[in-house]
């Protein structure tokens, strides 16, 4: 076999259903390629119902990346050729005119866990180091480990604030900085950055979903037709996963050369002052503040076209580009699919009329694995307590709506995210640790030993290096506490007791709906009279 991009050892891509051979997802895949051609725009993030392929695409689609030079022996995959992509060490060897040595190895994907720590993430002290030498040394975390490879979060909905802030910071800048007690460290930090989660769990905050490049509804097909290819295509792979690659492997190397000819291309292309004005009044026009959507906007028009082998960005890149870039940005009001303000953008954009949706099957494909996608044909939610609420007069507040406002007082402000109405507490010996102090009297049960080493290595005269009572840190937790709903209902016979219990019944089903993805409670009290 030649020594291209497309070669593979034993146990590698095989392990993953080939990219090529997924049906349909277009609109998905389209996102991916754009951010591997520019990973400045910023991640994509696959929002779909369970068991719809959003796993599957992601680790398929590290396989059809090519290969790329890596600094040999470089724990953060230092590019050899961009000293300003490189760590502190071989950007020195750079300046002093010395060679990198370097190795061609394959992206892969590095997944965050939920309950990964600021320090599995950003980075820590090296404890075996710190003992030996006397001296703070820094262990790489998840973010050196993901520099130019695919940072995969899944459910990253349940992902902590805290925890996504720093791989946000991380992916806008392309820069680790670590500044903690005893250590001040940096390093290069480009990844792909791929989120999926099930909008059924929560939605991300608004702030941290802007963060996001793109965002790409994905939804289960309709079509029977491409369910029973799907079925066929899984059962093969799961029968003899090495000939159905080989029968695809044309497949995949298309997409690795067309990716590395469209990386090549993209420091050439261009887009003229009319279409950037085009783009930034549409978004002007819509309301949406933040300027990362027309940065994110032009920078994934131009991945489009270099896809496409121009140097130049035309109207049809940008249609396409807004349609990834704006979905998760477009304000909307209750009940207003953000599917149909994008509609309504793109058809301002082209000039077209509003689309008739035909119930055709769709084409043929093209390839033995491509496929086209029927458009989903998603219905928007009704809201079935205002057909209850319409002539009954007698509730003293609007749903939703606070009653008393002394009983929450100095509570927080609901948000649209998925962590409205949460309470933590803090000084648990659950939940996740955020800081590290000196213990309390004898409170040793949650020693922090990183913490602890490196407030004795500062300390310390001796090397190796001795731990005295002083040093010793312990784990400070955040927890989160579980929130409960209740419902009064007064079933005192002069209060027109059976529409009361319809109102209850719909209102209880809509408390439940919000609560089973934020994890909260729900109770009904119903009493009568004095009882």
């Amino acid at each position: 076999m030649s020594s291209g991009s497309a070669e593979r050892s034993p146990g590698d891509r095989v392990r993953f259903f080939p990219f090529s051979a997924i049906v349909g997802m277009e609109e998905a895949k389209l996102a991916l390629l754009v951010n591997a051609v520019n990973p400045l725009v910023g991640g994509v993030v696959l929002a779909g119902d369970k068991g719809t392929g959003k796993s599957t695409l992601v680790r398929a689609f590290a396989q059809v990346l090519p290969e790329q030079p890596v600094a040999k022996g470089c724990p953060y995959n230092c590019n050899p050729f961009n000293p300003s992509e490189m760590c502190d060490y071989h950007s020195e060897l750079w300046s002093r005119g010395e060679r990198v040595e370097y190795e061609y190895r394959r992206m892969r994907v590095v997944d965050l866990p939920l309950n990964a720590t600021p320090d599995r993430v950003a980075g820590s002290i090296d404890v075996e180091q710190t003992i030996k030498t006397g001296r703070v040394a820094f262990k790489p975390g998840l973010l050196a480990e993901a520099n130019r490879q695919i940072l995969y979060i899944d459910e990253v909905n349940l992902l902590e604030d805290y925890i996504a802030d720093l791989i946000l910071d991380a992916a806008a800048s392309g820069w680790n900085i670590v500044e903690r007690e005893g250590v001040s460290f940096k390093h290069p930090s480009r990844f792909v950055l791929v989120g999926s989660m099930n909008p059924e769990e929560g939605m991300l905050r608004p702030q941290l979903l802007d963060r996001f490049g793109l965002y790409v509804p994905v939804e289960a097909s309709m079509n029977p037709e491409e369910r029973a290819e799907i079925v066929e295509r899984v059962e093969e792979f799961a029968r003899d996963p090495e000939s159905f690659y080989k029968r695809g492997e044309p497949h995949e190397r298309q997409i690795q050369e067309r990716v590395s000819r469209a990386r090549d291309l993209l420091g050439r292309v261009t887009i003229d002052r009319d279409l950037l004005r085009l783009v930034t009044s549409t978004v002007v026009k819509h309301g949406i503040k933040t300027h990362r959507a027309e940065i994110v906007i032009v920078r994934a028009a131009k991945a489009i076209a270099a896809l496409e082998g121009r140097a130049r960005v035309e109207l049809e890149d940008v249609v396409k580009a807004m349609e990834l870039a704006l979905r998760h940005r477009l304000a909307s009001k209750p009940f207003e699919e953000p599917k149909e303000k994008l509609e309504e953008v793109i058809r301002e954009l082209t000039g077209e009329k509003p689309d008739k949706k035909d119930g055709g099957e769709g084409g043929g494909a093209s390839t033995p694995w491509e496929r086209g996608t029927p458009g989903p044909s998603g219905s928007g939610k009704s809201n079935r307590i205002e057909a209850f609420l319409k002539d009954f007069s007698e509730f003293p507040a609007a749903i939703g709506k606070v009653f008393l406002d002394d009983t929450r007082a100095g509570s927080r402000a609901p948000n649209r995210g998925s962590r409205a109405f949460r309470v933590t507490a803090v000084a648990s010996l659950k939940g996740v640790p955020i800081d590290a102090i000196p213990p309390i009297g004898q409170q040793l049960a949650d020693v922090d030993l990183p913490a602890t080493l490196r407030a004795s290595a500062a300390s310390s005269l001796t090397v190796p290096i001795t731990i005295n009572p002083l040093s010793i840190r312990v784990r400070v937790r955040k927890e989160k506490l579980p929130v409960l709903h209740v419902l009064l209902l007064d079933t005192s016979g002069s209060m027109r007791v059976r529409k009361k219990i319809s109102v209850a019944k719909s209102i209880l089903r809509s408390l439940v709906e919000e609560a089973y993805p934020k994890r909260t409670y729900v109770s009904l009290v119903v009493f009568r009279g004095l009882e």
